[in-house]
């Protein structure tokens, strides 16, 4: 058993670093995409495979995006891939402050790659991704068959005519589009973009940070458990925010009313990033809420989860206002009492 486990610590490594090293040689978007997912790994490995395998992993996903990516993207490359090292690696003295680390790193990573985009474009980070985009478009051999997916999508238009000069080469299957039809497309799908980015990037950012922190968090916990070991955390339906970190969430509030009556981009961007923290976090403080409430009523735990998560998917707004309830009447009787929870 000791062997077989040496055995894991060595080959999972070696494999997720040659992963990175195809992904490098074969397609940007997955290279990102992999290296999005980096602090999951770093979170798992640190479990299993100690702090060589974890720092051998983020060591190839810097690399490879370092040798790939633009460099002016490289001071955001060694905060993503160092921070989830040092987030696996760090001792802590309380299991959930490791929850507070991933987060930390990612809205760090987040922000400072916001600050690099608002640098290389002056300021016009929405209409720099837009146009970043579209030349990779139009740069890529699959632009034509990417704009026509656009095109039935809205996405991309033409003015006043229907989409008929494209067709098919016989023999090649792809779609050929005259140079005119294909510059139309180009500029309204960057339109488009510029239209619905601010929002998509918001939702992206903190939608990505929350998830990151749940998965580093929790898959570590369940692997401990069926290693026989002791779990770190407790039950999700137990989870909750102290009282200052439920106020801190609810101040945030102010910063998107000062949005709302701003005229400027960024603050109403800001304004529009502190909407979005105020969701997520009240709607995971309302599925634990929700989670709870199945567990009293009986409610076996397969269907606890899928009641929360579906809630959650389909009807945001239900699990939110729970969450609302629950912080500000302590529904479940976890928070210690002001005098304590100062302490």
């Amino acid at each position: 058993m000791t062997q077989n486990k040496t055995v894991a610590a060595l080959a999972v490594p070696a494999a997720l670093v040659l992963l990175i090293v195809i992904a490098a040689q074969a397609s940007v978007p997955l290279l990102v995409e992999l290296t999005l997912l980096l602090p999951v790994a770093a979170a798992m490995l640190q479990y299993s495979s100690g702090w060589p395998g974890t720092a051998a992993v983020c060591a190839a996903a810097g690399l490879a995006c370092g040798f790939i990516l633009p460099a002016d993207l490289l001071p955001v490359t060694v905060l993503w891939c160092g921070g989830s090292l040092l987030a696996a690696v760090i001792p802590v003295r309380k299991p959930l402050m490791r929850p507070i680390l991933w987060a930390a790193v990612c809205l760090t990573t987040w922000l400072a790659g916001l600050l690099v985009l608002s640098a290389a474009t002056e300021g016009k980070i929405i209409a720099g991704l837009a146009k970043g985009a579209c030349d990779y478009i139009d740069a890529s051999p699959e632009r034509n068959n990417i704009l026509i997916n656009a095109y039935s999508m809205g996405l991309a238009r033409l003015k006043d005519i229907e989409l008929l000069s494209a067709r098919r080469i016989p023999g090649y299957g792809y779609l050929f589009l005259e140079e005119e039809t294909r510059r139309q497309m180009l500029y309204s799908l960057r339109v488009s973009l510029e239209e619905l980015l601010p929002s998509a990037l918001c939702s992206a950012m903190i939608y990505h940070t929350v998830l990151t922190t749940i998965l580093c968090t929790v898959l570590p916990d369940w692997r401990r458990r069926r290693q026989g070991e002791e779990g770190l955390l407790p039950p999700m339906e137990k989870w909750y925010m102290p009282r200052r970190m439920g106020t801190a969430v609810f101040a945030l509030l102010i910063g998107w009313v000062i949005a709302l009556v701003s005229d400027d981009g960024v603050t109403g961007y800001l304004g529009m990033l502190c909407m979005g923290v105020f969701r997520v976090a009240f709607m995971l403080q309302g599925a634990c809420f929700l989670l709870w409430m199945g567990k009293r009523m009986g409610i076996r735990s397969v269907m606890r989860s899928v009641w929360a998560v579906a809630l959650s998917l389909l009807a945001p707004i239900i699990p939110i206002i729970m969450g609302v309830i629950d912080q500000r009447k302590d529904a479940r009787h976890l928070r210690p009492n002001k005098e304590a929870e100062q302490e």
